[in-house]
């Protein structure tokens, strides 16, 4: 098989394809207008702030419409900013909003455009000036609004962009009507002003305390595993145990209770971010995948992209688990000679290549060709979504029960992405012995992802490190040197029994 481009030629493409456009800001129109002020008869522009609309037609205190994007950019989960239209009067009451263009993956696809009206419209009727956060209804000194099943971060983007933008507006709008009114020396107007309120993270991040300290002294029992692997897996009925425990947990609680699985679009929206001006606000929004992307980050330069792969994504997890129960059923599935499965590991980068090719273009277009990744169906969604996608996910899982881990092997993009680092990784901790491959294929055998050459080495471009390989290299009943030393080992010791047997019984013949 070829070697995969080099690394720095692979980061300095995928940047050059991901940097962001700066857009330009577009005057509001009255059928624009409408979409939020029905009542609305004309616009103007309010001088002396360029983005900022005054509304004519509607009754009480003026009404302001403006597009967010001219007064703040919040990056997103795709790593672009969210365009909302919004209507507020000048005492700081939302009138209505709207979504004008976006990039988010999930409501390309999986979010309907009437769940995403319904979350907007909550919105109107509210004051700027309320602390407004998603599913802050339970905490004092909040107003709380209902968030998009699924898309808890978007929602929490678009919240915050809405509020920080009317903040900005209303600011604007207070100096140029003080401005004029000293000019016209005329009483000053009842605007509102709006306190500047905490980053929206922080609330993300008390939100999701408990699951935050769950995940961390998980993974820190993760961390003591693999500095301990040497002894763990001497220990063989424990560590499988302990292994299946963990893949329960992984499943269960990353994937269906935290809706922690990564994605090839987390690092597209990373490196959008990077190319658009770093900002950690948009990181920081979800704690439980910041905590795990900053692990994998560790963990790939120490043991390689194998431990999220082998440990921590749920989807694998879900794959393991179901080969695992196969086998113990009775049934080994079957697998696909070594030169053809080499051959399909190209399949992933491949995907790879074409979803960041497609980000060039925008991330809408590249989220829909990341639906290869059946994640966001299983684990963010939950199966509640159109037939075809559940399908195509219920047949990936079917499809491991006959060979073991069919999607990790052949088609994952965040695998093939996560591999390119892999080369970076600094030490060697899987054991290997110089019989490994010249003949033993023990481990080859049982290898379920197949990165182990014919030869003995381990693909550390591969490998999921699921360390079973080496309890089979500490284990005398099935590494054929290590059974060799034992059975030596038991000849001397029926020897050594022989000898004292037969001294015994010419002492006793004596007497």
């Amino acid at each position: 098989m070829r070697d995969i481009p080099a690394m720095p030629t692979i980061l300095l493409w995928l940047a050059s394809c991901l940097l962001l456009t700066p857009g330009l800001s577009l005057a509001v129109s009255l059928t624009e207008a409408q979409r939020v002020i029905p009542s609305a008869t004309a616009v103007s522009p309010v001088n002396g702030v360029p983005g900022l609309y005054r509304v004519a037609g509607s009754q009480g205190p003026p009404v302001l419409v403006f597009q967010t994007d001219d007064f703040v950019r919040i990056p997103a989960y795709s790593g672009s900013p969210v365009n909302l239209l919004v209507g507020i009067t000048t005492q700081g009451q939302f009138v209505g909003v709207d979504l004008l263009s976006h990039q988010e993956p999930i409501l390309v696809v999986g979010i309907t455009d009437q769940h995403l009206k319904a979350f907007v419209d909550q919105l109107a009727g509210k004051q700027a000036t309320d602390r407004i956060r998603v599913g802050a209804s339970d905490r004092a000194g909040y107003v709380g609004i209902d968030g998009l099943s699924g898309a808890t971060i978007t929602a929490m983007v678009i919240t915050r962009t809405v509020t920080l933008a009317a903040e900005r507006v209303l600011t604007a709008w207070t100096e140029q009507a003080a401005a004029q009114q000293v000019q016209q020396h005329t009483a000053p107007t009842n605007t509102a002003t709006v306190p500047e309120a905490e980053p929206v993270w922080h609330w993300s991040w008390q939100q999701h305390r408990v699951k935050v300290a769950v995940l961390a002294a998980a993974l820190t029992i993760l961390l003591l595993v693999l500095f301990l692997q040497d002894w763990l897996v001497k220990h063989k009925l424990f560590f499988q145990r302990f292994r299946f425990a963990w893949m329960l947990f992984t499943v269960i609680y990353i994937g269906w209770i935290c809706h922690a699985q990564l994605s090839v679009v987390n690092l597209l929206g990373f490196a959008r971010n990077l190319a658009g001006g770093f900002s950690w606000d948009s990181l920081l929004l979800d704690p439980v995948v910041f905590l795990l992307w900053g692990f994998v980050a560790l963990s790939i330069l120490l043991w390689g992209r194998g431990v999220y792969c082998g440990w921590l994504c749920p989807f694998g997890a879900a794959q393991e688990l179901l080969s695992k129960l196969s086998r113990a059923s009775g049934f080994e599935g079957w697998q696909i000679p070594h030169a053809v499965h080499e051959r399909l590991w190209a399949i992933k980068y491949l995907l790879l290549i074409a979803i960041c090719g497609l980000a060039l273009d925008s991330m809408a277009n590249a989220a829909r060709l990341a639906e290869v990744e059946p994640f966001k169906t299983v684990f963010v969604m939950q199966f509640d979504r159109p037939p075809a996608y559940v399908f195509y996910a219920l047949l990936l899982l079917v499809i491991t029960v006959f060979n073991s881990k069919f999607y990790c092997k052949y088609l994952c993009p965040l695998g093939a992405a996560l591999s390119f680092v892999t080369r970076f990784k600094v030490f060697d901790w899987l054991r290997r012995r110089v019989e490994c491959g010249h003949p033993c294929q023990t481990c080859a055998h049982d290898c379920q992802i197949g990165a182990i050459k014919p030869t003995g080495e381990i693909i550390d471009n591969e490998c999921h490190y699921c360390l079973e390989c080496q309890v089979t290299y500490w284990d005398d009943h099935r590494c054929p040197p290590v059974v060799r030393k034992r059975k030596r080992r038991e000849r001397r010791f029926v020897s050594a029994d022989a000898v004292i047997a037969t001294d015994a019984g010419g002492y006793g013949g004596k007497n």
